[in-house]
């Protein structure tokens, strides 16, 4: 339980891609240390460390080779960037090290330890870094692919005649809801719009649907029948929320709607997920919330919940102006 040693000789190993060299036949420590410019001893002792883990395995000779467990790192994307999080050259891995922070958090309850930690934020970070941005877009446009069908199925998608999906991405759930509803039309706002054209044009989809560089932070396009705010309010605090919340209820007037897509936390206070639930508090000061969290901060910016579905796992709430 004490033990750090082991995760961070697995993630040293994956950042330095230990396990793709071993699986080209670079065996030895010497020819590992050659091919990724480091100390031929520290590596080794490195290795010899996740030998005794079970991670890797070492013969007579002083070949390395990899376990059933070492296989397991092999997995990347085509960027070469483990999807575990595990390479602590990317956003995503070094985040995990922001958990040093998580005693300051606790006595602090306002510390974001992504950005006390590294002096920045990680939506920031992200930004810099196109590999990472586009690696967190496939994370999260893997988890929509699952859903998307149902969630087009289980909502009168077609009947809002338009929709602006806020921070979505790569386009997944967009495409998916306007290949199931040809009439809709949609536009998709996030921090870099290049990703989701080429979904929309690769789909066919570019006459009804455009993609557009913003901020859900500030005010939105106005006047669509819909705005989609999906996984997207466990990224951010209460004041957070709120804002984004606040433009899509200013976006939709009295007649539009504010459509939630997500996961919501179990209502008897006890985290389905308690390590996303502490991912999102490190990484950007979130939280896994319950429906009716969401629900209280939604009425906060003028807006009440007018009908409630499912989509298998999933909650599709609709919220509507509390001026109508």
């Amino acid at each position: 339980m004490s033990d750090l040693i082991t995760p961070m000789s697995i993630r040293v190993a994956v950042t330095l891609r230990i396990p793709q060299k071993i699986a080209a036949g670079r065996l030895t420590a010497q020819a590992l240390a050659a091919d990724t410019n480091s100390d031929p001893d520290v590596l080794e002792r490195v290795l010899l460390h996740l030998v005794s883990a079970g991670v890797l395995t070492r013969d007579d000779g002083g070949w390395f080779g990899l376990t059933r467990v070492g296989d397991q790192l092999l997995v990347e994307d085509d960027k070469g960037v483990n999807p575990d999080f595990l390479d602590l050259g990317t956003v995503a891995g070094r985040a995990e090290l922001s958990f040093v922070r998580l005693p300051d958090v606790v006595r602090n309850g306002t510390i974001v330890a992504y950005s006390a930690q590294y002096g920045s934020s990680f939506w920031e970070d992200l930004g810099k870094e196109p590999s990472s941005a586009a690696h967190f877009d496939r994370v999260m446009a893997e988890g929509m692919k699952k859903r998307v069908q149902e969630i087009a199925e289980s909502y009168d998608w077609g009947a809002l005649g338009s929709v602006v999906d806020v921070g979505g991405g790569n386009g997944t759930l967009l495409a998916g809801l306007l290949r199931a509803h040809g009439s809709l039309r949609g536009t998709l706002v996030d921090r870099d719009a290049g990703p989701a054209t080429r979904t929309f044009r690769d789909a066919g989809l570019s006459d009804r649907a455009e993609a557009l560089s913003g901020s859900f932070l500030e005010p939105l396009p106005l006047g669509a029948g819909g705005y989609i705010v999906s996984r997207i309010q466990s990224d951010w605090n209460d004041a957070g929320v709120r804002t984004i919340l606040g433009h899509c209820a200013d976006a939709a007037g009295t007649r539009g709607k504010v459509i939630v897509v997500d996961e919501f936390a179990a209502e008897e206070g006890v985290r389905t997920d308690s390590e996303t639930d502490l991912r999102m508090l490190m990484y950007y000061g979130g939280k896994e919330r319950t429906m009716e969290q969401v629900r209280e901060l939604a009425a906060d910016v003028g807006l009440s919940v007018t009908s409630l579905g499912r989509a298998a796992d999933w909650t599709i709430m609709e919220l509507s102006s509390t001026a109508m």
